[in-house]
Protein backbone atom coordinates (compact mmCIF):
# COMPACT_ATOMS: atom_id res chain seq x y z
CA UNK A 1 0.00 0.00 0.00
CA UNK A 2 0.83 3.62 -0.47
CA UNK A 3 1.80 6.33 2.26
CA UNK A 4 -1.33 8.05 1.02
CA UNK A 5 -3.95 4.92 1.36
CA UNK A 6 -1.93 4.70 5.49
CA UNK A 7 -3.01 8.05 5.99
CA UNK A 8 -6.25 7.82 4.71
CA UNK A 9 -7.41 4.84 6.74
CA UNK A 10 -6.08 6.25 9.95
CA UNK A 11 -7.59 9.42 9.59
CA UNK A 12 -10.90 7.47 9.05
CA UNK A 13 -10.73 5.89 12.08
CA UNK A 14 -9.72 8.70 14.31
CA UNK A 15 -12.69 10.27 12.42
CA UNK A 16 -15.19 7.42 13.80
CA UNK A 17 -13.57 7.25 16.94
CA UNK A 18 -14.19 11.23 17.57
CA UNK A 19 -18.04 10.40 15.80
CA UNK A 20 -18.89 7.90 18.45
CA UNK A 21 -17.07 10.14 21.36
CA UNK A 22 -19.65 12.80 20.51
CA UNK A 23 -22.82 10.96 20.05
CA UNK A 24 -21.92 9.49 23.33
CA UNK A 25 -21.21 13.05 24.66
CA UNK A 26 -24.62 14.33 23.07
CA UNK A 27 -26.54 11.74 24.46
CA UNK A 28 -25.27 11.93 28.18
CA UNK A 29 -26.43 15.74 27.37
CA UNK A 30 -30.30 15.17 26.23
CA UNK A 31 -30.56 12.60 29.48
CA UNK A 32 -29.08 14.95 31.96
CA UNK A 33 -29.32 18.33 30.86
CA UNK A 34 -32.36 18.77 29.22
CA UNK A 35 -34.57 17.85 31.70
CA UNK A 36 -32.52 20.93 33.77
CA UNK A 37 -33.07 22.92 31.11
CA UNK A 38 -37.40 21.94 30.60
CA UNK A 39 -37.76 22.58 34.22
CA UNK A 40 -35.57 26.05 34.33
CA UNK A 41 -37.67 27.66 31.39
CA UNK A 42 -40.51 26.35 33.37
CA UNK A 43 -40.05 28.31 36.16
CA UNK A 44 -39.29 31.31 34.68
CA UNK A 45 -42.55 31.28 32.64
CA UNK A 46 -43.74 31.17 36.32
CA UNK A 47 -42.20 33.61 37.29
CA UNK A 48 -42.65 36.00 34.28
CA UNK A 49 -46.57 35.47 34.58
CA UNK A 50 -46.37 36.39 38.26
CA UNK A 51 -44.70 39.02 38.49
CA UNK A 52 -46.07 40.63 35.31
CA UNK A 53 -48.25 43.80 36.39
CA UNK A 54 -51.12 44.90 35.21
Amino acid sequence: MRNDTVKTIISVVIFLVLLVIVIKLLNFAVKILFPIAVIIIAAYIIYMLVRKKY
